[in-house]
């Protein structure tokens, strides 16, 4: 896992959609409870909350793309890491192989 944080953000984005959602279904206003019925203001309302759900969800959304650029770039050092490991492990094997056969050689002389 990361340790800059970043998996704090996607467990904080989780959160913040749940309180959106909730919130969004308490704020839903009751049309019937309202005599004249503006729904002019209904509609302004509406979208007014709709455009900053939506911009919340870019705002999670663009968090998600710098954590996965992140996560991606540090697979990509480990993987090379690993690749270069994983050849000097090759090369010592070698190594010991054969100097093993030099021993064998001058052993059995």
């Amino acid at each position: 896992m990361s340790t800059d944080g970043s998996t704090n953000n996607v467990t904080e984005f989780d959160t913040d959609m749940g309180d959106v959602l909730r919130a969004r279904k308490a704020r839903l206003p009751d049309v019937t409870k309202d005599a004249g019925n503006d729904y002019s203001g209904l509609v302004s309302g509406i979208s007014v909350r709709s455009i900053q759900e939506i911009d919340r969800l870019i705002e999670g959304l663009q968090g998600l793309r710098q954590k996965l650029n992140s996560d991606g770039d540090r697979l990509h050092r480990d993987i090379a890491q690993h690749v270069a490991f994983s050849q000097a492990v090759v090369d010592l094997t070698k190594i010991v192989s054969d100097g093993m056969t030099s021993v064998d050689k001058s052993g059995g002389v």
